[in-house]
């Protein structure tokens, strides 16, 4: 919502903006969620009744979902015009929007010659096809209706077209009462479902329904859709399920790229963390990340369930079983090359510790290069590995063909590993459990004159910050620099004040910017302290345009500014205040 201004309905509208920017939802493929119910098993009789169940559900959803969508642009009674060459079907709707509705005869007609004509669409009415009639002894165009919005995407029409003596059906409008019929038919459903199920195959016929709801119907299905269905005809099952973590099985893709990499897991308990971070394949956006001890291990699959940024949890992991070997020249160290596939033929029961072996290429079908070791087939060369070559060998003027590598051979980092997360280890993250305050701080540059006295101000409101989150309870108090131009004070002044203070912990996050700073800001009692200047000013603005409460010093005149606090929130007005 748009809101520019200081009234209390604009603090509120500003207020309500942030915790949504905090708690954006962002749709995630189905396929994250299917194993709500990891240990319940059905048979596929119970699976195909789910998905009856399933289709009978949605079919009722949609009749209602279209109707609604009807009714919001296509009002009152409305006529269907049958094409006699095509036998092509045309709705014309809105017809009492128009002067013909007034004409008794019109609606007696039982057939019609139509012209499709464009129109200026407006808000109440978006089409922009209109069917007109000839009408009167001059025989002028004479606008019956619109072209429903349905029937121009279904039969793509363009200007000009038209249906001559087509047959004419005229039918009543969508009522609000058709619509809570449908409703009504619905929860008749829903209840029915219910009631004819036992009691004791309600879990596993819950679990059969759930599943079949969260599974993709297709190789190009994007995954984001909704399977209200699952939740709405065995609602007390699902809540059930939802009273311990269940997705505690995922998979981490990309590992042999990060920095464990060298490290195979074997199902070992370790600490993980998700995080952040960009996303290798799209630089732009981006990814869930899992952590071991610091050190970056991957990126969520897609297809995975995962938890939020921020959250610990202890986790077993197991590396996937690695299908490739890296080949290290024995002339120079530096160049690798790739063996694919090697699970295939027949060294896949070898592991690969650094053995020294001749290998030699072979031109294969499809533009596929063969690896062989001692006349058998080792794997197929990786592509990248092939272009590598290719690239090398040209500069000599030789061929892939029968070359002959000598190195040593070890087993290709694994590229996945599969994570089980204990689920009575969860730690949630510290922002969303810990008692701390958080206090932003804008500082800037003013005329010499005034920077002692400016200093001191400074540093007097953040005492009475800290003794504020004393007063209040709080056990930490973090400091958060969102100044133009950073510097090293800020955080000497908190180092000082933190080794005098016994009552609470003081941290100093360190800088950050005006956006991200805010977005910290989740306590009732957090607060902004600032110096206005030339160049704070733009900072000052936004962070209060965000409904955040704010406490600046103007140095020239002496004087705070206080925005956005509850004490002062109706003047707002410049105060003179002794410290």
């Amino acid at each position: 919502m748009k809101s520019n201004g200081y009234s209390p309905i604009d603090l509120m509208i500003q207020q309500t903006n942030q915790i949504f920017e905090q708690n954006q939802l962002t749709a995630r493929p189905i396929e994250q969620f299917r194993h709500l119910y990891p240990n319940i098993e059905f048979n596929p009789e119970q699976k195909e009744k789910a998905q009856q169940i399933k289709a009978d559900y949605n079919s009722l959803v949609k009749q209602r979902i279209q109707l609604e969508e009807w009714g919001k642009h296509e009002h009152g009674p409305y006529l269907v015009i049958t094409s006699p060459l095509t036998g092509k079907q045309l709705e014309i709707t809105n017809l009492i929007q128009f002067d013909m509705a007034k004409n008794p005869d019109f609606w007696k007609s039982s057939q019609l010659s139509i012209r499709v004509a464009t129109r200026k669409p407006t808000k109440n009415l978006p089409h922009i096809f209109k069917a007109t009639v000839k009408s009167g002894s001059n025989q002028r165009d004479v606008t019956i209706g619109t072209i429903s919005i349905k029937s121009a995407k279904e039969h793509n029409i363009q200007p000009g077209m038209s249906i001559q003596q087509g047959k004419v059906e005229f039918h009543f409008g969508i009522s609000d009462g058709m619509i809570d019929a449908l409703k009504q038919q619905t929860r008749e459903f829903v209840e029915s479902v219910r009631e004819e199920t036992p009691l004791k195959e309600k879990t596993q016929l819950a679990a059969a329904i759930h599943d079949v709801s969260h599974t993709g119907e297709s190789k190009n299905y994007s995954g984001l859709k909704r399977a209200g269905v699952a939740f709405t005809v065995f609602c007390e099952e699902a809540i059930a399920q939802l009273q311990n973590l269940q997705f505690t099985d995922m998979r981490v893709i990309g590992t042999q790229f990060n920095e464990c990499a060298g490290r195979n897991f074997a199902g070992e308990k370790v600490t993980i963390k998700f995080e952040d971070d960009v996303n290798p394949r799209e630089p732009e956006k981006t990814a869930r990340w899992v952590t071991v001890e610091g050190n970056k291990l991957g990126i969520i699959d897609t297809r995975s369930p995962y938890l939020l940024a921020g959250y610990e949890a202890v986790a077993s992991i197991t590396s996937s079983n690695s299908t490739s070997v890296v080949i290290t020249s024995l002339k120079n160290p530096t160049n690798q090359i790739q063996i694919d596939r090697i699970h295939q033929y027949g060294f896949s029961d070898r592991n690969w510790q650094g053995e020294q072996v001749k290998i030699t290429l072979e031109a294969g079908q499809a533009r596929k290069i063969i690896a062989k070791l001692d006349n058998q087939i080792l794997g197929i060369l990786n592509q990248k590995s092939a272009d590598f070559l290719y690239q090398q060998l040209a500069l000599k003027g030789r061929t892939i063909q029968e070359l002959t590598i000598t190195g040593t051979v070890n087993k290709a980092p694994p590229s996945y590993a599969d994570i089980t997360i204990d689920p009575d280890s969860v730690k949630f993250p510290e922002s969303a459990t810990s008692n701390a305050a958080t206090v932003l701080i804008i500082d800037g540059l003013v005329e010499p004159r005034y920077q002692e006295r400016t200093k001191q101000v400074l540093q007097n409101m953040i005492e009475r910050a800290i003794a504020r989150a004393v007063e209040n309870g709080f056990d930490k108090i973090r400091f958060v620099d969102i100044s133009p131009k950073p510097t090293q004070e800020i955080g000497e002044t908190l180092q000082q004040l933190s080794e005098e203070q016994k009552d609470i912990e003081i941290e100093f996050i360190g800088a950050k910017s005006p956006k991200q700073g805010a977005r910290l800001l989740i306590q009732s009692s957090d607060i902004i302290l600032g110096v206005k200047t030339a160049e704070t000013t733009e900072i000052i603005d936004f962070v209060a345009s965000q409904g955040k409460a704010i406490a600046t010093y103007i140095p020239e005149t002496g004087r705070f500014r206080r925005l956005n606090l509850p004490a002062l929130q109706k003047t707002n007005r410049d105060l003179h205040t002794d410290l």
